[in-house]
């Protein structure tokens, strides 16, 4: 399991990909642009410096949900660098569909819904004005790390439990989000229970 960050304006050119953040490193290796770093024997996390001479990023963000092709690069460079290759993975964000949506009993701006992600019926409180039965959105399913780098967790908003979240294009950090409140509104070419950035990212 790991994940991959990218923020130029706030960390510089840097891929970080990391497996434990959970530890602080206390060895760490350099070889030419690449930085590994280790607890012990145990490998953490990966720096690739000055990534944008090797690929495009399509992301002024943090995470990074990689493809295919994205990950065929960066393992080409890991290894070069005698480090161990990545699998795909999921990036957490998958399609859904509102199969119910009501109005929350204890407010007057929330809804409690039933989103559809093809292997599972998630219960997910939402607060966006455009959010109705039937519509296809991106959902961030529990576990899921945001691009502002915070932990999508089963939780209760006043009193009604919620697992995943519902995103809008500014959450998802995608380009020319419109800066209003409201979901992203998938049309008919998006499958239910598809990873959102499969084919989304990396050249």
């Amino acid at each position: 399991m790991y994940r991959i960050f990218y923020n130029h304006e706030s960390v510089g050119d840097v891929l970080m990909i990391v497996f434990n953040n959970l530890v602080t490193p206390n060895k760490v290796v350099k070889d030419d642009n690449v930085t590994s770093l280790y607890k012990d024997d145990e490998l953490i996390g990966i720096n690739v410096f000055e990534i944008s001479k090797i690929m495009k990023i399509h992301f002024n963000g943090m995470l990074v949900a990689p493809n295919k092709e994205f990950i065929k690069i960066i393992n080409y460079i890991l290894e070069n660098h005698h480090l161990p290759k990545l699998e795909i993975i999921e990036s957490g964000f998958r399609v859904g569909k509102i199969l119910t949506c009501e109005e929350h009993p204890d407010s007057d701006h929330l809804h409690v819904t039933t989103v559809d992600v093809k292997d599972q019926i998630l219960d997910i409180v939402c607060g966006a004005p455009n959010c109705k039965e039937g519509e296809k959105v991106v959902v961030a399913m529990p576990g899921t790390i945001m691009f502002d780098g915070s932990v999508i967790v089963p939780s209760s908003l006043r009193g009604v439990k919620s697992n995943g979240m519902m995103c809008s294009a500014r959450e998802l950090h995608l380009p020319n989000a419109p800066q209003v409140r409201g979901l992203l509104i998938l049309d008919d070419t998006y499958n239910v229970g598809d990873d959102f950035f499969k084919e989304e990212i990396g050249e």
